[in-house]
């Protein structure tokens, strides 16, 4: 109350000032400190131990309001590092159905599979591949540059995972300098347009598969890691037309009979088509069944445990008695258990 009549006595004067009642009043129940507009869809809360830190989450339309291109904004005119951009996988990613969004918001556009060799044989055009660089040496579509979007985890234990599995190359995260190796590639070749290639291609006009689904990017169609380096390059400002090719570099090859080169497995795999065994050809590069080094400690291991089980099914050497023993579960397919 008495600060109430120190307003109003304020207000009262004279011409010193234009403040009425009611305006002083608005002042009076008005919070002390507004805090100020930051153009995007933000959620503030505040912190149960201290009402002077807050901590900011940033929602869906924040990051949509963020893009590069036409989506961008006078106060985010300046390129972003790979550093500065929403990542496109891993911590810190939305979800498929928002980069979807994202994607068709900002127009990424499309190459068909047929018009790829001539579209890309523009002075302007760069198309580069983001499959890890292990894979673009075992064979390549060009005039593709290699510009991973995902690498081996630089953790080594992490890494070793994958190897034990015989995923090639080992576990992958994304590549941290992205954008700006692209950006670099792309100011090498003095291009304008960049077109996004990899092994899946992807749809933007496939409406993308509902979260609750239970449905990962590998069964969804319209997912691909181009797109979702697709997304990271629409965010970085200057890359102004951003391009994918729908079906990817499969379509490339076997519908549009684009040429591949191969230093390595180039003439066994020509060999294969030659033998009228296309079809063996098109699983070694597609699945990334190509032998590798990488590839071999999965091999062993998985070798040597349905060796063990063929081993103890039979009871070779008294091991399907000593696994019946020792193997907790092991009787519920040993027939040494019956």
């Amino acid at each position: 109350a008495h600060r109430a009549r120190r307003v109003f006595a304020t207000c009262s004067r004279g011409p010193r000032t234009r403040m009425s009642a009611h305006a002083a009043l608005g002042a009076f129940a008005a919070p002390r400190a507004t805090r100020p507009t930051r153009g995007l869809d933000e959620t503030v809360t505040r912190s149960p131990s201290s009402r002077a830190r807050s901590r900011v989450r940033a929602t869906p339309r924040a990051f949509l309001g963020g893009l590069g291109g036409a989506q961008r904004t006078k106060r985010t005119s300046k390129a972003l590092t790979s550093d500065e951009v929403v990542p496109g996988q891993g911590r810190g990613s939305p979800k498929w159905n928002e980069i979807h969004a994202a994607l068709v918001s900002a127009k990424v556009g499309k190459v068909a599979a047929t018009d790829f060799e001539r579209f890309c044989a523009k002075d302007d055009v760069l198309a580069i591949d983001v499959r890890q660089a292990l894979e673009f040496e075992e064979w390549h579509v060009p005039p593709c540059v290699s510009c991973p979007y995902a690498v081996p985890d630089p953790n080594v234990l992490r890494r070793a995972t994958g190897y034990a599995v015989s995923i090639k190359g080992g576990l992958k995260v994304r590549n941290p300098r992205f954008v700006d190796d692209a950006r670099a590639a792309k100011a090498a070749a003095g291009a304008k347009t960049v077109v996004v290639v990899d092994t899946k291609g992807g749809d933007l006009d496939v409406s993308p598969k509902s979260p609750s689904s239970g449905s990962s990017g590998v069964y969804d169609t319209s997912d691909s890691q181009a797109l979702r380096a697709a997304f990271e390059l629409t965010q970085a400002g200057d890359f102004k037309d951003v391009r994918y090719v729908k079906g990817g570099l499969p379509a490339i090859v076997d519908d549009a009979n684009v040429a591949f080169e191969s230093e390595k497995w180039g003439s066994f795999l020509r060999g294969l088509d030659d033998a009228n065994k296309s079809d063996l050809r098109r699983l070694l590069m597609y699945s990334r069944l190509l032998p590798d080094p990488t590839n071999l400690p999965g091999v062993l291991g998985q070798g040597f445990v349905f060796l063990f089980i063929g081993l103890a099914y039979y009871d070779v050497a008294g091991i399907g008695s000593w696994a019946a023993q020792n193997v907790p579960a092991a009787c519920a397919i040993l027939p040494v258990c019956l």
